[in-house]
């Protein structure tokens, strides 16, 4: 049964989980919550970014679209708590709670490979419809550097991305996908 996201109880099993996982998986695989703690904590220590986004003010949502084939069943919500320049937590939620935020930033997981492993430019990526904004994009022009430091710190986490696995191995993330889903409701 899952735990109601908003509560307390919920907060404390996430974050309980995330320390179990991040045991078992050195490497995260993009995007589950232990990748999301690495990547946050990244964010949060990277003094560029924290520069770059001093007056920056609001929660940023990257969905990384369902691709079944890697194991992605449905679309993920990876919503990143930002204030002037601090990263106060990146967690995995429902998707109809990550889309409250201010910025919602959707596109293909390959997409995000691209952005994360510098192939690709993000406010391009944007432009082109590569990846959907939704949000106040002369808000985000104005902390173009602190997008595109933001950008770059997602290159910064060792981690392994889905379209990396084996065979197998896209089945078991698909199984601990569909596990947290069901017990977090994301």
């Amino acid at each position: 049964m899952p735990v109601k996201y908003g509560t307390k109880e919920w907060d404390e099993e996430y974050q309980k989980m995330v320390e179990e996982r991040r045991k078992a998986h050195p490497k995260p695989i993009v995007p589950t919550p232990e990748w999301g703690q690495v990547f946050g904590e990244t964010i949060d220590g990277d003094a560029e970014y924290r520069q770059a986004a001093k007056t920056w003010e609001g929660a940023v949502t990257l969905v990384l679209q369902a691709k079944p084939e890697l194991g992605l069943d449905e679309d993920i919500s990876v919503m990143l708590d930002l204030w002037h320049g601090a990263c106060r937590s990146v967690k995995i939620l429902p998707k109809e709670e990550a889309a409250k935020a201010p910025y919602v930033m959707t596109g293909s997981l390959d997409t995000w490979k691209a952005v994360a492993t510098g192939k690709t430019d993000a406010i391009k990526a944007t432009m082109l419809g590569k990846i959907k904004m939704k949000g106040d994009m002369a808000n985000v022009v104005r902390h173009v550097k602190a997008s595109k430091r933001l950008a770059g710190c997602t290159g910064l986490v060792e981690a392994v991305w889905p379209d990396e696995l084996s065979k197998d191995e896209i089945e078991k993330f698909r199984a601990d996908v569909k596990q947290l889903r069901e017990q977090f409701g994301f």
